[in-house]
């Protein structure tokens, strides 16, 4: 559960086992996904979410809490790599496949 007022929050999470708190300042990658697996289920309170502008910033406007931060543009525009690949103006400029050579082990 992430939170940004504590109203009483850490006190009716604290005794349940495997959920964890952490206040929207002292948000931490491991906390959100431990061994760098993505999925976990997160929990954001209204205020929490709200704050995450203010804190990291947008892509058009600086951060109000971190001076000079601004997130980083996306590399790539079209995410979607396959139908990039097979797009008509990449399929124009890749040479055609070759065949395969086989190559047989000498039997001694």
């Amino acid at each position: 559960v992430v939170y940004a007022e504590d109203k009483g929050v850490t006190r009716a999470f604290r005794n349940l086992p495997g959920v964890e708190l952490c206040h929207v300042d002292r948000l931490n990658l491991l906390q959100l996904a431990p061994g760098g697996h993505m999925g976990r289920f997160i929990i954001w309170t209204r205020p929490a979410f709200e704050r995450l502008d203010s804190i990291w910033g947008s892509h058009n406007r600086e951060s109000t809490q971190k001076k000079g931060w601004k997130l980083p543009q996306p590399q790539m525009l079209q995410s979607d790599l396959s139908r990039l690949i097979n797009s008509d103006e990449i399929q124009s400029k890749v040479r055609v496949a070759r065949p395969q050579k086989r190559v047989f082990k000498q039997k001694k």
